[in-house]
């Protein structure tokens, strides 16, 4: 009989399992490929890769960003990113957080408001994102809470949680609200009576993007907290665009307004020759109107520009070219918040233009986004902070200025091609943005500046906030804003509206007297005769 064969340890044996646990170890401690992009790699990739010889494997590992949203530079730093900051730093962790995940798909958010404390909801955390290539092209707000108070920061679910998970347990509200589907921001607002610091979780509870209803909140959701998804798209230059399919090119810069509102710029790039007519309409109700006599001999591309105060509101502007009517939309948000990061170059420094659209502090600005300057609106005079990253944590630049309506910087001219993160932070909010730098930098098209300023003087813009209060029927603002604009100067617009405000008010004697006045100056005024008849 043959003597059996020895060998150094079983399988089975102390020594074997010890080695087998040994070897466990080392293999966790050098992550493969495979765990790196786990998030990412589909099933039949992962399938493929494991047939591979090691020479193979390497050639698939560089291919396999081809076609993909994003490098491996930049996965490798969010993955890194995510696990310190949402995981325990174990390799994949932070891909197992809600947080983790949609910062791996869609990066840094353009804005994040931190909300640890409040009478009414939980602690909440809103991300912000100004367009999402391949899922919307609308800024979106992701919503983060704690359920109950404790534990991971879970993406709210306007049609799944519904507001009732974002409220603190409390008997008066424990049976308040049945599901999103049917309720507005206006109703939560006048339920809770909510402060303006919780007025920003009333906006996201509600839906993910402006006029999103029900499921489609889902599928933005779902595609946004998928990586494989997101990063599955090809990578392509974001290109923050207010082109509408078959309008003009029409830019919009929002800043803080002291006659009330915001101080909107519209900048309008069009050919025309004979009028331009600008109409604002909240609903059905026109707010403002503007015509403006143009005398080309034949048609020629023109930038229209034109600066208005507008009160919080959802707007139809519609501008209208030698009779071609050419309509967008535009919000005005309850709350002034720093506004979004643009690039500009500045064409006009003369103090005459002050007062012209798209002028800051006798900075005349051209938006351009490949303009040398950036420029960032903020809600209250202050220190601005910009920084240029390369990758999550590589700082390349610093830099100041300081802000009375606005924030400008000029950008270093030392930096080498590619895409940078720019941020932009005060003391209480930030920004950051896609800093794209070119090799060569695009001509701009040669254009007319026609810019109407006539409306601009503080007493016509305190009366025309005025108006605007008078139409929404708030008697004491529109009075207040008529009298600082009297108090700016004497206009027979300001007048006449003071005049149909006391009206309103059963203020018939004092309103006489005001429309008398300018009657007698002015038999024919149309206005001061309607509000006459009316008294």
């Amino acid at each position: 009989m043959s003597a059996p064969l020895q060998s150094g340890f079983r399988f089975g044996s102390p020594v074997g399992l010890m080695l087998l646990a040994v070897a466990a170890v080392c293999y966790a401690a050098t992550p493969s490929w495979l765990n790196l992009v786990a998030p990412i790699v589909t099933p039949a990739e992962k399938k493929a890769y494991r047939a591979l010889n090691p020479d193979e494997r390497a050639k698939f590992e560089e291919a396999f960003w081809t076609g993909k949203a994003i490098t491996a530079k930049e996965y490798n730093d969010r993955i890194a990113y995510i696990d310190a900051k949402f995981g325990s730093t174990k390799l994949g962790s932070g891909a197992n957080t809600d947080q983790g995940r949609v910062y791996l798909a869609l990066g840094p958010p353009n804005k994040i408001s931190r909300i640890p404390s409040s009478r009414i909801f939980q602690p909440v955390e809103i991300w912000y994102y100004s367009i999402i290539p391949g899922v919307i092209n609308t800024e979106v707000s992701l919503m983060f809470f704690q359920k109950n108070g404790t534990g991971l920061s879970k993406l709210y679910s306007p049609t799944t949680d519904t507001i009732r998970a974002l409220l603190i347990s409390q008997a008066s509200t424990v049976h308040m609200f049945g599901p999103n589907d049917g309720l507005k921001e206006e109703d939560i607002r006048n339920a809770l009576k909510a402060s303006p610091a919780e007025d920003e979780i009333v906006s996201a509870a509600v839906n993910v993007a402006k006029g999103v209803r029900y499921s489609g909140n889902d599928e933005i959701l779902g595609k946004i907290s998928s990586p494989a998804y997101i990063l599955g798209i090809p990578l392509t230059s974001k290109v923050k665009s207010r082109l509408i399919a078959g309008h003009p090119k029409l830019d919009i810069f929002e800043a803080f307004s002291v006659y009330g509102g915001s101080q909107v710029d519209f900048g309008l790039e069009v050919t025309a020759q004979n009028k331009v007519d600008v109409e604002v309409l909240q609903g059905d109700l026109t707010v403002y109107q503007n015509r403006l006599n143009l005398k080309f001999s034949e048609p020629a591309p023109i930038r229209y520009t034109h600066r208005l105060d507008l009160l919080p509101g959802v707007y139809g502007v519609i501008f209208k070219v030698d009779g071609t009517s050419f309509p967008y939309n535009v919000t005005v948000a309850e709350h002034f918040a720093m506004g979004e990061i643009l690039r500009a170059d500045e064409t006009d420094v003369t103090a005459e233009h002050r007062q012209s659209p798209f002028s800051f502090n006798s900075k005349q600005l051209d938006l351009n986004p490949e303009g040398r300057l950036v420029v960032v609106a903020v809600p209250q005079p202050g220190t601005v902070k910009w920084v240029i990253r390369k990758g999550v944590s590589g700082v390349l630049w610093r830099s100041a200025s300081e802000a009375s309506q606005v924030a400008v910087a000029e950008l270093p001219r030392t930096l080498p091609p590619g895409v940078y993160k720019l941020e932009a932070s005060t003391a209480d909010d930030v920004r950051i943005a896609d800093l794209v730098v070119s090799e060569k930098k695009s001509p701009n098209p040669v254009s007319t500046l026609l810019s109407f300023n006539a409306n601009l003087h503080p007493a016509l813009r305190h009366a025309f906030v005025g108006h605007q209060w008078l139409l929404r029927g708030k008697l004491d603002e529109a009075r207040r804003s008529l009298q600082w604009s009297l108090a700016k100067g004497v206009t027979e617009e300001a007048r006449i509206e003071l005049a149909r405000t006391d009206a309103l008010a059963g203020k018939l004697d004092l309103a006489r007297d005001e429309v008398k006045s300018v009657l007698a100056v002015q038999p024919d005024n149309f206005e001061a005769l309607s509000v006459f008849a009316y008294i």
